[in-house]
């Protein structure tokens, strides 16, 4: 991280203000070191050149505790008053996200597209179809990808001329350090969570998020931690699951009751499995009217990311319009088509607004 990063960082646990120390670093970026809350004490350390402000069963390093003397017992081990389940929750979604992305580090970054990859090309426009975020709306601006993955969409959106920050709850972050540092961009990344946020209110220009928050066990709590950390005039953009016709969704929570008990290399199994059986039915010309019942992808990328999430929210317009609302944010469009849930299939909501004043 850059030190000019401790300008929008505060303490996730009591909001409290930052001290930094370094313990390594060159022309102001910051290799390893340490935040500390200068009110609670709690220590966040820095590693790789990210900061890592989540509980230490997503993060846990002991040699640099050893190397530099820190002890434990300040560091976060738990969010206060979250719920078990929530935590177990999040432990579940770090391992499986994670090495998701560590298996898909390069989906996105190359020219090779075809069943098992995207290019850079595909990530750019997917970015902008997904986000309804136009380059004049982040071209210049200080903008937050939340829940960047392996850093494609954070990517698109310096190619769009956005100053980015990229944050994600899994250790996809340091895949995502990689990616944008490899390719000279200015990687700027935190491993921070979207419902304990460690960016102060009202820091950035632009916050999106794609196909995140139906994650996190509370997605409409997401969005209005989200809407906090927009200036006011600032844009809130956010990508979610959308609710589909009663029997897809009755079929595809049995099947996913079963997946999310599988292990990593289980779910690569059942992943190919789903992909043959997708390449089979568009081959009898039967696709459409399966995905009518069941979730089917051609994308293995696709597939294991669906049956991979331990929880996967569905919404509707109306209940995220509502939320918009509710966290002072005026919906500027959204990609409603008028459909109702009785009518469809498999899809998603995107939908972008400006925060008030």
């Amino acid at each position: 991280m850059h030190t000019n990063m401790i300008a929008l960082l505060h303490c996730p646990a009591c909001k409290a203000e930052l001290e930094l120390t370094v313990y390594a670093g060159e022309g102001g970026e910051v290799h390893e070191g340490l935040l500390t809350c200068e009110s609670c004490g709690t220590v966040y350390p820095i590693t790789g050149s990210i900061p890592r402000m989540v509980p230490t069963s997503l993060h846990y390093d002991p040699d640099f505790l050893t190397r530099h003397g820190v002890d434990p017992k300040r560091l976060l081990h738990d969010w206060e008053g979250q719920s078990p389940d929530i935590a177990a929750l999040q432990k579940r979604t770090e391992e499986n996200f994670g090495k998701e992305w560590q298996h898909y580090a390069t989906l996105g970054w190359t020219g090779e597209g075809g069943l098992d990859s995207s290019t850079r090309e595909e990530s750019v426009q997917w970015f902008h179809e997904k986000s309804l975020l136009a380059e004049a709306d982040v071209a210049g601006r200080l903008t937050l990808d939340a829940g960047c993955g392996n850093g494609r969409f954070s990517r698109a959106a310096f190619a769009a001329g956005a100053r980015v920050v990229s944050m994600d709850l899994t250790c996809a972050a340091p895949v995502a350090y990689s990616n944008l540092k490899g390719a000279g961009l200015d990687a700027q990344v935190v491993q921070g969570d979207i419902l304990h946020p460690p960016f102060k209110p009202g820091v950035l220009d632009v916050v999106f998020s794609i196909g995140v928050i139906q994650h996190t066990g509370a997605p409409l709590e997401a969005t209005a931690e989200l809407a906090g950390l927009v200036r006011p005039g600032g844009l809130l953009s956010v990508r979610t699951y959308r609710r589909a016709n009663p029997r897809l969704e009755e079929n595809d929570a049995a099947i996913r009751a079963v997946t999310t008990t599988f292990s990593i290399e289980e779910l690569h199994e059942f992943t190919d499995l789903m992909h043959n059986l997708t390449m089979f039915l568009w081959r009898k010309g039967l696709y459409w009217q399966v995905a009518r019942h069941i979730n089917i992808f051609p994308q293995r990328y696709d597939i294991f990311d669906w049956y991979a999430a331990p929880v996967a929210a569905k919404l509707t317009h109306e209940e995220m319009r509502e939320a918009f609302a509710k966290a002072g944010v005026s919906v500027l469009r959204d990609d409603d088509d008028g459909t109702t849930c009785e009518e469809r299939l498999f899809g998603a909501i995107s939908i972008l607004g400006e925060k008030r004043s």
